[in-house]
């Protein structure tokens, strides 16, 4: 029982009062020390800006013998404001001089969409434009760096592209110019014919194993008609001699074809389109030739 008595005698029912109140502060002592240690143990960390040059992509436009470089760059850095994005272009060997070219992000020059962080451009390669141009007989890689300048500060991310499959090559093409179809042969029974070789050269990056097959198609300008149903005709690089395709060496990346000529073959102008087909089925510029059959 609590009394004045027992209050200042310090015992209440034989405890002591002291003690009594201490064990019912403990707890909440207790629990404002652990809630000191937790926040005295909390850090405050800085959010840095993630890395603002992203999504670098490189193409090789055979068709037109131009390369397409694009990058996603932001807009600032670390309170930086971004200044100019460039390309720093090695070409096929990561130790040349680099060629310094400027990206885009105004719509313009191969860029798709202005202003959407995405600077980009199409470059010629030409020796006009560039140092390091890819040559045709590249198949390997290509090497590349994007540098971005905020606020004079630059930030680079270098990159490497496999060309993967490149297109064949047509080089030299030879078709005569004129040729005379045989007179007519008085014997009902035999047709005279005429023989002349027609001859491709053709190149592959990933090697003349790679070629699937080299052709021509024939159109007679007078008839405006495509002869042999629009067929192409093959050229071969067997080494069959005169006997056959009338190559003569085989695997020199020189593609013949024996052509006869009969008695019976329509005179006039010919356009002979020529073109070489590889194994991933990519074909070559296509090379133009004229004959004159008389």
């Amino acid at each position: 029982m609590l009394t004045p008595k027992s209050l200042a005698s310090g015992y209440i029912n034989g405890k002591s009062y002291l003690r009594l109140k201490m064990k019912k502060r403990i707890p909440t002592i207790l629990t404002l020390a652990l809630v000191l240690i937790i926040f005295s143990c909390e850090k405050t960390y800085q959010v840095d800006d993630p890395y603002p040059i992203s999504s670098v992509d490189f193409v090789f436009l055979q068709a037109s013998n131009k390369l397409y470089v694009s990058v996603e760059v932001a807009k600032g850095y670390q309170g930086g404001t971004l200044d100019s994005v460039m390309v720093l272009w090695q070409g096929i060997d990561a130790s040349n001089t680099a060629d310094t070219i400027r990206l885009l992000d105004d719509g313009t020059s191969g860029d798709m969409i202005s202003k959407d962080e995405i600077y980009s451009r199409k470059i010629d390669n030409t020796s006009s434009v560039l140092k390091n141009v890819i040559p045709a007989s590249a198949k390997d890689s290509v090497f590349l760096s994007i540098m971005g300048i905020y606020s004079g500060k630059k930030l680079s991310e270098s990159s490497t592209f496999l060309l993967g499959n490149i297109r064949p090559k047509l080089g030299s093409v030879f078709v005569p110019d004129t040729v005379t179809r045989p007179t007519a042969n008085p014997d009902p029974n035999i047709t005279n014919t005429v023989k002349f070789s027609v001859t491709a050269v053709v190149s592959d990056p990933n090697g003349l194993y790679d070629i699937k097959r080299v052709l021509f198609r024939s159109y007679h300008v007078g008839l405006d008609s495509m002869m042999h149903g629009g067929n192409p005709i093959l050229l071969y690089d067997d080494g069959a001699g005169a006997e056959g395709s009338g190559d003569l060496q085989k695997g020199d990346g020189t593609f013949t074809r024996t052509i006869s000529m009969t008695e019976n073959a329509t005179t006039g102008t010919y356009h002979w389109t020529f073109e070489a087909q590889d194994l991933s089925n990519a074909y070559s510029d296509t090379v133009k030739k004229v004959l004159v059959v008389q």
